[in-house]
């Protein structure tokens, strides 16, 4: 392995503090089945050419990239010998083809390949042909003298062994070194977390009630608007006609007062006779119209303010006056005993038409129920089917809303409504009852036995009401197309807004491409008319955009404003949307690190109104919020902060949810950096006893640097335990002992161990291992990996190769000097001084180098440790560049200065002797 090669790695190691890095997505998959063996590979079809030939399977690609993550994916898999006998690796020394090598079993092993456009997925299916394995057992024992070689299955193993070498050494060849923030950055779940991270609540919305047309708004209309009162034909003669003439004059020129005194002076003079009706009429007309035309209101308090479709306020509504529904109250009394003398219909059912009306609007469906059948039997008997309908409609409007399904059924039977009304609408009805009573088979299977004989459109509630119920019970492709079918016919009703809501949280749920859930958000918020949908799919939007999202941007972050609901928002918004909002908002802080404020915001959530499953969301984020606040206290190496925030906070969270071997291994590491043994211990006790309990495996919001069992963090602690204590024995002897745990930094900590045995060539080794091929499950923090680059170093000036430390070192200060950081400062100054002194030590000395070097580094450390040893090379590097005079001034500056070290002293005397006898010689 070259420098170029080794040195790619270090930027992961040392650049961010705390940064973890997940796994990149697989390209390469294996899945076994009880019938075949899948190698599924999730690559672009022009990417790859796949052959088979004879008894192997080549993966052609001139993309250099795919080829190594090939490499990596299948170097992790453990092959199926039953499949396969050998696996190599062809790179390519230019820029043109690289080649994957899959040899199998033998020619019993059979392929079945296709290509899923869909997916982006190569399926390659392998069988064992039985038929042709049974032939060859059959030649077998035919052939009686083969069974002696007895040894053959042991020749074979040998020779996968000698491939298996062959194989390794091909993968180091061509393998560039492992970068797993690279890795990391393209794992993950399309670059999202799944949908339980975000806006994970979700509730029934309201079935819909077939819309039901208001026949007259009683705000600005009177009873009057059905039925207008007719001039008298009459002679002049006719004093009892002349006089109910001027009533009807002052009703039409609505001078009410005049009209009731002629009314009353009428009845005193001629009794109530036929036209009582038409008086009790206009007089309940009068007073209504004197009601809602009043000019001045009293003030009943603040006004109510009217909202058009868009939520915008257009206007103000005074509060009516208790005395104003007095009125009205005794306006209905005389219509209703107009409605029960008079043998005139179209006055009576002009009556009826207005307190039906009065009744819906006051939401009082028994007594509008009651009005709707004296309007249907009135209305059969005059044959006029408007009223028909109309009242049929109401009828099953007010059963709908006092959930009377048998009733409904009943009233559906009756011819004359059959001949009237759509059947989809009696099933419309019936559909909201049934969705209203959570009866979800009987809506889906009434509408899968009939939908195919309804004629389109199909009734809005049907679609609506149907997608609801498959939505509820998870069925949400088919949700999505009722949905669909909804709002591409009924997009101008209330609820369209829900129903565009229901199709993003569909496909949202379905996992679907994130850009297209994102914009089906998108869709809701700016095609809902109604302010509580639209609230809340702002709200699911940044739950997807900014609590989902692994990679946050500058665009992502700005959507954070949708949180900030407007005036009109805020006085729709209900306990559902309030509890979204509040999880939204912290997962938001969540996502972006911001563990401080997440904790302040937190404390502000009343959780003690919310019921024990509902807190149990919040405990389990909130120990989330401990673990990143200990986490990064951790990795910063503030020990005391870590262990202070687990003793305020381990009871209000962490004790109520399931517990992170992580947390409490971090706790415990942490006691034993301060030195407090005795916490340590009891810690250490508790990451013990966690053995086969119920760890936390959601919400894992925290990136983890150590992903590892139980079993492997008290190994861990073990070792850390013992190198804190630099017991270099009890560390080799835990190595040996627990080497076969894959999870521990076996190479870091060997490397350590080899360093202080003064095995330096060992040390290197393991080091290099360590940077070639990191372990992502167990990956150093800040703090392991300074140290371990550190050594490296070191223990790599050590051995005889002082070009090769030379190179390395100088990459290694490039990529520490890029994380600015001040803690590695110390780092880059003893680094650079080796490459000094290394310099120095060679056979044949480059002075010039030399000079520059010291220079440098006298420049910029100018309070370092080592500015003497510096000056004396430097000063034997002027000597010996024909810069005497400098060199021989800088050494006498050495001696005689009383700071100067004696050693050093020593050594500049020596040279300025040296230089004193080849004068003389000369």
């Amino acid at each position: 392995m070259n420098a170029s090669q080794l040195f790619k790695i270090l930027t992961f190691i040392i650049l961010q503090v705390g940064i973890i890095f997940p796994a990149h997505s697989v390209i390469i998959s294996q899945e076994n089945f009880k019938t075949h063996l899948r190698l599924a590979l999730d690559v672009e079809k022009s990417q790859v050419q796949i052959n088979k030939e004879d008894n192997s399977l080549r993966i052609k690609t001139l993309d250099k990239n795919l080829f190594n993550k090939m490499s990596e994916d299948l170097s992790k898999i453990s092959i199926n010998k039953n499949y396969f006998s050998d696996l190599s690796y062809i790179p390519s020394k230019t820029n043109g083809v690289n080649e994957v090598k899959i040899s199998l079993k033998d020619d019993s092993i059979e392929l079945f390949s296709f290509y899923k456009e869909k997916e982006n997925e190569y399926v390659l299916d392998f069988w064992i042909n039985q038929d042709l394995v049974v032939t060859k057992k059959a030649a077998v024992q035919k052939k009686p003298k083969v069974i002696k070689v007895a040894a053959a299955p042991k020749v074979k193993k040998k020779k996968t062994v000698i491939k298996s070498k062959k194989i390794e050494k091909k993968i180091t060849a061509s393998m560039e070194v492992v970068d797993p923030e690279k890795i990391m950055s393209e794992h993950g779940h399309k670059g999202y977390r799944d949908f339980r991270y975000g806006a994970s609540d979700i509730w029934d919305y309201k079935a819909f009630i077939p819309p039901l047309e208001s026949a007259v708004n009683l705000k600005i209309k009177g009873p009057d608007y059905f039925f207008e009162v007719k001039n008298r034909e009459f002679s002049d003669s006719d004093k009892k006609e002349a006089h109910l003439q001027l009533s009807i004059n002052f009703y039409k020129d609505e001078k009410w007062g005049l009209m009731t005194r002629s009314i009353d002076l009428y009845e005193k003079k001629y009794g109530k006779d036929k036209y009582r009706e038409l008086h009790d009429f206009m007089k309940a007309t009068s007073m209504i119209k004197n009601v809602i035309k009043k000019t001045i209101k009293p003030d009943m308090g603040k006004p109510t303010p009217i909202l058009n479709k868009d939520g915008e306020q257009i206007g103000v509504e005074e509060p009516v006056n208790a005395s104003d529904k007095g009125v009205f109250a005794a306006a209905m009394s005389l219509l209703q005993n107009v409605i029960d003398r008079t043998e005139d219909y179209e006055l009576k059912r002009a009556c009826m038409q207005y307190i039906l009306q009065y009744n819906l609007d006051n939401n009082d469906y028994i007594k509008a129920m009651q009005s709707a059948k004296e309007l249907y039997v009135a209305a059969t008997e005059q044959f006029d089917d408007e009223m028909i309908i109309r009242s049929s409609r109401v009828i099953l409007y007010s059963l709908a809303h006092l959930k009377q399904v048998k009733k409904m059924k009943e009233f559906l039977s009756n011819k004359a409504v059959i001949r009237v009304l759509p059947s989809q609408e009696g099933d419309a009805y019936i559909g909201y009852v049934n969705l209203l009573n959570k009866d979800l088979d009987l809506v889906i299977t009434t509408y899968e036995t009939n939908k195919k004989s309804y004629t389109k459109p199909v009734h809005p509630s049907i679609l609506y009401n149907t997608a609801g119920a498959y939505f509820r019970q998870a069925k949400y492709e088919k949700a999505i197309d009722l949905y669909d079918a909804f709002t591409a016919q009924y997009s101008y009703t209330d609820v369209a807004g829900n129903a565009f809501l229901r199709i993003a949280l569909s496909y949202d749920l379905l996992d679907k491409d994130p850009a297209k859930v994102l914009k089906l958000y998108e869709t809701a918020i700016n095609k809902s008319v109604n302010p509580k949908v639209r609230v809340e799919a702002k709200i699911r939007y940044v739950g997807y955009r900014v609590a989902r999202k692994l990679n946050l941007d500058s665009n992502d972050l700005e959507t954070l404003s949708f949180l900030d609901s407007s005036q009109i928002e805020k006085k729709v918004m209900q306990r559902e949307e309030r509890k979204l909002l509040w999880l939204v908002r912290l997962r938001s802080m969540l996502s972006q690190e911001k563990y401080d404020d997440a904790l302040a915001y937190l404390s502000s959530i009343p959780l003690d109104t919310m019921s024990t499953i509902e807190r149990r969301t919040y405990n389990a984020d909130g120990a989330e919020v401990v673990l990143g606040l200990i986490k990064k206290a951790y990795l910063d190496e503030n020990y005391s902060r870590a262990v202070k925030v687990w003793e305020v906070f381990k009871n209000k969270y962490n004790e109520k949810v399931a517990a992170s071997p992580y947390l409490r291994f971090i706790v415990s590491d942490s006691f034993l950096k301060l030195g407090l043994n005795t916490s340590h211990e009891v810690a250490f006790k508790e990451l013990q006893n966690m053995k086969g309990g119920q760890i936390r495996t959601f919400p894992k919001w925290v990136k983890i640097h150590k992903d590892l069992s139980v079993d492997e963090y008290i190994g861990e602690l073990e070792l850390t335990k013992a190198l804190v204590n630099k017991d270099w024995k009890l560390l080799g002897r835990l190595l040996e002992d627990g080497k076969a745990r894959k999870n521990v930094n076996y190479n870091y900590y060997k490397g350590l161990v080899s360093f202080n045995n003064k095995e330096y060539d060992k040390a290197v080794s393991y080091f290099e291992s360590l940077l070639v091929k990191p372990n992502l499950k167990n990956i150093l923090n800040p703090n392991q990996s300074l140290k371990m680059l550190t050594t490296y170093s070191e223990a790599l000036f050590q051995s005889n190769d002082q070009a090769r430390f030379r190179k390395n070192a100088m990459a290694l200060v490039g990529d520490l000097r890029k994380n600015n950081s001040k803690k590695y400062q110390d780092a880059i100054e003893r680094i650079e001084y080796l490459v000094i002194e290394s310099l120095s030590s060679e056979g044949k000395v480059d002075y010039e180098t030399l000079h520059t070097r010291s220079v440098e580094f006298l420049n910029e450390y100018k309070k370092t440790d080592y500015r003497d040893r510096v000056r004396l090379l430097n000063g034997i590097a002027l000597i010996n560049t024909s810069r005497v005079d400098e060199g021989k001034q800088l050494l006498e500056e050495l001696v005689n200065a009383n700071e100067t070290p004696e050693y050093i002293k020593g050594l500049a005397r020596s040279e300025l002797s040296s230089l004193v006898l080849r004068n003389k010689q000369l």
